[in-house]
């Protein structure tokens, strides 16, 4: 049993029920997990591809009654005359009929591949073959595509649309019935198209039945019937789908078995005629399964209880390994995305509650934009999967020996296997005297400091009335041309050379100095050198001033010292030239680099003072220091 099942600190659980525990040994991990992992994999999958499949089914939904519309817009005589006398419309005369007719299929195709007024486009198309099916020539073709069309008036487009891409806004704005629409479209996508499916899995049970010749329904019963889909189907395999398509069982199955059986009697002829509405449906049935009452959606909640368990923390198995995971940076939130597909528990620690996406945070620093719109919440993220807990807490102490992590100063967790991802923090290369002066990019926190910062130098700028003091704050200094000193460099100067260009009216933002300090011979070191080029190009046509070989050598509140004798008067100085690692070296007594990133093997677990792994603990990303991919 895992150590920190014996410990009362790793979290009480809540007794274990008779038919919790029978449970978990009629299903044990293995078997769980592997299905759970097929099954994701699969829903997944599905949702990925569905996009394209739905904006392919739009189009060749328009595409056929565009066709038909043009047709009748060159022979706009012959279409009244069909209106007059092949379809009538009783309760219309005949050019009106044709009109009408007309705008549904030119405007309604356009519509429905934009993804623009879905509904009620697809609606109005839908009424238009139904219209044709009752009073013209009756075709399958009208059958389904209408059947299609139905269940797009309910359940809508896919994310590649116009409708889905201005929802979320539209619902939150000030709009008269915006927010009731936009909630009642989602009522109808996750409640009402279910049901719609599952009228249509009737009705296409009822057209095998028809073809097996187990029911006689009358001609004009029949007339709505798509029994020629199954032409040349033997007897006894259409009452087979038909069972299949009653019960809802095996959506997918039944998808990909029935789509090569109708093409492969279409090819051999016994079809009347050849159209791909079938293999559209197939599609739409594959991807959203069997709807409303169904065996598949039965099935699919046993699965979601006994195998995608996404349970309580506290009901999770004690006899699970318990993995603690300090850090929610990139590495921490890829080890738990990993691993919490497997029998295991996590806590996933962490000072702060939201993931911060750390590329974006110099357009934080140039007002660019919002600290919320890099800041995830953690639990967000993970609040699916019932084996991961979130604390908020500063690691303060590691105890290998006695297996405990703990934080907060009095708060103790144990773990069985523990991965350090806990990142680093600005390295002033030991002149930390130089820390007021020059800021740094690490937090939110920060980068809010440094936009007020930039901002503010414009501001009291344009009230000096010294030139001197005007040229120092209008002169900004970069130390660092990493990725975060190239970044804010161009940014500041987009937002001197543009954004604010024409804000103030005793200066010139435009003409602000923005200096990139790098004590190597080019920018960007870490990238290939034709990358460091075009970026030195591109900074240059931004009037962004670039010394490279050159190395700071003094802070002071007002200046930066390069060298022995170059000195730049300057009020903001912005620090993008190290980092050092988090502590973690430290809390384990273990060996670390220069930079104090913890030594690791090749199996990225940490090393004692003597060269030695420490017993299951692992560091992974800025902790690590490690040279290569496997560590070497």
């Amino acid at each position: 049993m895992p150590r920190s099942a014996q410990q009362s600190a790793a979290g009480a659980t809540a007794p274990k029920t008779v038919a919790q525990k029978l449970q978990e040994e009629r299903y044990p991990p293995f078997v769980r997990v592997t299905m759970r992992r097929w099954v994701k994999w699969y829903l997944d999958g599905t949702e990925a591809f569905w996009p394209f499949s739905d904006v392919a089914i739009r189009f060749l939904i328009a595409m056929w009654f565009l066709r038909s519309g043009l047709v009748k817009l060159n022979n706009w005589d012959g279409a009244v005359f069909l209106a007059a006398n092949e379809y009538p419309v009783g309760w219309m005369d005949p050019v009106s009929a044709a009109t009408t007719g007309l705008a549904i299929e030119l405007i309604g195709p356009a519509l429905l591949i934009a993804g623009f007024m879905t509904r009620p486009a697809a609606m109005t198309m839908a009424a238009l073959t139904i219209v044709s099916q009752a009073v013209y020539i009756p075709t399958t073709s009208n059958l389904i595509a209408g059947a299609i069309l139905i269940w797009y008036a309910f359940h809508g487009p896919g994310v590649i649309s116009i409708d889905r891409a201005v929802a979320g806004g539209i619902k939150q704005s000030a709009l008269p019935l915006a927010r009731p629409a936009i909630v009642a479209s989602e009522f109808a996508r996750e409640r009402l198209a279910p049901v719609i499916m599952a009228i249509t899995r009737v009705w296409i049970a009822v057209s095998l039945l028809n073809h097996a010749q187990l029911i006689q329904p009358s001609v004009a019963v029949q007339t709505w019937l798509p029994t020629t889909i199954f032409a040349g189907f033997p007897g006894w395999l259409a009452v087979i789908f038909a069972g299949l398509f009653l019960t809802g069982f095996g959506a997918v199955i039944v998808s990909y078995t029935l789509f090569p059986l109708i093409l492969a009697y279409m090819i051999i002829g016994a079809h009347p005629a050849v159209t791909l509405f079938p293999f559209l449906f197939l599609g739409i049935y594959e991807a959203k399964g069997a709807g409303f009452l169904s065996l598949d959606r039965a099935i699919l909640a046993w699965l979601d209880k006994n195998i995608l368990f996404d349970r309580a923390y506290a009901d999770i198995p004690e006899r699970w390994p318990h993995i603690v995971i300090v850090g929610a940076g990139f590495g921490g939130l890829a080890a738990v995305t990993k691993l919490k597909r497997l029998p295991v528990r996590i806590t996933l620690i962490d000072k702060r509650n939201y993931h911060l996406f750390q590329p974006l945070l110099y357009q934080i620093a140039t007002a660019t934009l919002n600290p919320a719109d890099i800041a995830t919440p953690i639990r967000s993220m993970f609040k699916g999967d019932g084996n991961v807990r979130v604390i908020k807490g500063e690691v303060n102490a590691i105890n290998p020996a006695a297996r405990t992590v703990t934080f907060d100063q009095d708060c103790t967790l144990f773990y069985d296997r523990l991965v350090l991802a806990t990142g680093a923090t600005h390295s002033y290369f030991g002149r930390d005297e130089w820390r007021p002066y020059a800021p740094g990019l690490k937090t939110i926190e920060d980068a809010v400091a440094v936009r007020g910062e930039i901002l503010n130098a414009f501001e009291l700028a344009e009230a000096a009335g010294d030139p001197a003091r005007v040229e120092r704050l209008l002169t900004f200094v970069i130390v660092g041309a990493g990725p975060t000193g190239v970044e804010l460099a161009g940014a500041i100067a987009e937002l001197a050379k543009v954004s604010v260009a024409r804000e103030f009216r005793m200066i010139d933002p435009a003409s602000a100095r923005i200096i990139l300090v790098q004590s190597g011979p080019r920018i960007l070191p870490s990238f290939p050198e034709s990358l460091s080029q075009r970026a030195t190009r591109t900074l240059e046509n931004l009037g962004v001033e670039i010394r490279t070989n050159s190395r700071v050598t003094e802070i002071a509140e007002a200046q930066v010292r390069i060298g022995d004798d170059t000195v730049i008067e300057t009020e903001t100085v912005l620090w993008a030239a190290g980092v050092a690692a988090s502590p973690a070296a430290r809390w384990l007594g273990a060996n670390d680099d220069r930079s104090g990133r913890v030594l690791v093997n090749d199996l990225m677990r940490v090393l004692d003072k003597d060269g030695k792994p420490i017993d299951d603990i692992f560091a992974i990303g800025d902790t690590a220091g490690s040279n290569a991919w496997n560590g070497d």
